[in-house]
């Protein structure tokens, strides 16, 4: 019942609102529901004589205008919305572009309005041991917040950016000031074989030593990859 007066949501997660049954309008994939419902199709008739808008894609979302809508529900993708590095930003909008279209909605409100926006997928990606995507998703994070501070007024806006919680990823000593954050951070002088600036605790990026029990050598390793893996100490799915 509380969902019913929300203005605005925005994100991923199609086939969760979806039966079975019915395809998906991008993949054509059946939706996750076994109960029958169509979540989306039960928000749109519960707007019916509101200034309500469903969108499912970035052309969709470009045309909504903010002054002619007061309820908007934006869903971009079947699964989780794409990594940025992944992601086609002609049929999904960023997450800096929802939160500025957000802001344009709410803000018509003169009692004033709450606004949550999460950058989910850098859990995702630390959970992965993708130091990379994990940064890149935390860059866009710092531009939507930057969004919210550009489109309001610091004498009358509250804004709280926060974790939810940590991660295992470390930083390793001592790379040399202007060392690539993605690159060695030297030499180790116990085995003479290069170490990564960042590491794991745990995760799927264990590598396993070599027949003899020397420590995987990283040297050919493609660190640049968005796909790959940061080392760490205890293997971990």
């Amino acid at each position: 019942n509380p969902g019913r007066k929300i203005n605005v949501i925005l994100g991923g997660g199609r086939r969760e609102f979806m039966p079975y049954n019915v395809p998906d309008p991008e993949t054509g994939v059946g939706g996750k529901r076994r109960d029958g419902k169509n979540l989306i199709d039960t928000w749109k008739k519960s707007k019916v004589g509101e200034k309500a808008e469903y969108v499912w894609n970035k052309n969709q979302f470009d045309k909504i205008n903010a002054t002619e809508t007061d309820y908007l529900l934006g869903l971009f993708s079947y699964d989780h919305l794409d990594y940025v590095m992944d992601m086609d930003d002609t049929k999904d909008p960023t997450l800096p572009e929802m939160a500025k279209k957000a802001i344009e909605i709410l803000s018509k409100n003169p009692k004033g309005y709450f606004l949550f926006i999460e950058g989910g997928r850098i859990d995702h990606a630390h959970h992965s041991t993708k130091a990379q995507k994990a940064l890149v998703e935390t860059i866009a994070m710092d531009s939507a917040v930057q969004t919210c501070s550009d489109l309001t007024d610091a004498s009358d806006t509250l804004i709280l950016v926060t974790a939810d919680h940590a991660h295992v990823m470390t930083i390793a000593g001592y790379p040399q000031r202007g060392n690539p954050i993605l690159g060695f951070a030297g030499i180790s002088d116990v085995d003479d074989m290069p170490y990564t600036t960042l590491s794991y605790a745990n995760g799927p990026g264990y590598k396993h030593p070599d027949d003899n029990g020397d420590r995987y050598d990283m040297t050919n390793d493609n660190l640049e990859n968005a796909e790959y893996t940061q080392m760490t100490s205890v293997p971990l799915l």
